[in-house]
């Protein structure tokens, strides 16, 4: 029995086999057209938006850390105020013992 001599439904193994590699080839392209393209569209899609997301967190770690400084300072001036205000409280409170002496 020779190979190209059977036939399935009207064709020989050679023809049925040209065929399904042809259907194996169309279904190839469809998977890779409708699933894989957008696929890869949603991915680089995601991927710009994760890169936007980084940048605005890198921005807001700038502004959080630019908002601690800024409130170091005030602290800072806060702390220096207060020593100023008790130096002069008794400062006062000395001047008005010596002078109720």
């Amino acid at each position: 029995m020779v190979l190209g001599s059977i036939s399935i439904a009207g064709m020989s193994v050679g023809e049925l086999i040209a065929l399904i590699s042809l259907i194996a080839a169309i279904v190839g392209f469809v998977i890779r057209w409708a699933l894989v393209a957008p696929l890869r569209n949603m991915i680089d899609s995601l991927d710009i938006t994760l890169n936007s997301l980084r940048e605005e967190m890198s921005e807001s770690k700038k502004d959080r850390i630019s908002l601690r400084e800024k409130q170091n300072d005030h602290d800072k001036e806060i702390a220096l105020l207060k020593r100023e205000d008790k130096a002069i409280w008794k400062y006062v409170t000395e001047k008005n013992e010596k002078e109720e002496k």
